[in-house]
């Protein structure tokens, strides 16, 4: 898989995770997105659980924290903090 592959793959998985955590609306209202947007998916692309992901966003359930391997994680616990009376 070349990277330019990998990169889109990787963006997808991170646009379904930010979907299913809620926070896209959050991850949209930041000031520097583009700069967070790109860190993001650089930790996305150098990830090693890929298929760990793909699995865990692929299961019906809504969860309100990232899986405990994700490169990410902080970042969503940061946006998740950010989200206005959020159902936990």
């Amino acid at each position: 898989q070349n990277i330019i592959s990998r990169i889109d793959h990787d963006a997808d998985l991170f646009e379904k995770m930010m979907v299913k955590l809620g926070v896209r609306d959050e991850m949209a209202e930041l000031e520097n997105i583009g700069a967070v947007y790109r860190r993001a998916a650089m930790r996305c692309v150098d990830c090693s659980a890929v298929e760990e992901c793909e699995k865990w966003l692929d299961e019906d359930k809504q969860d309100s924290e990232a899986p405990k391997y994700c490169r990410n994680r902080a970042l969503f616990a940061r946006l998740n903090a950010a989200t206005p009376q959020k159902l936990k």
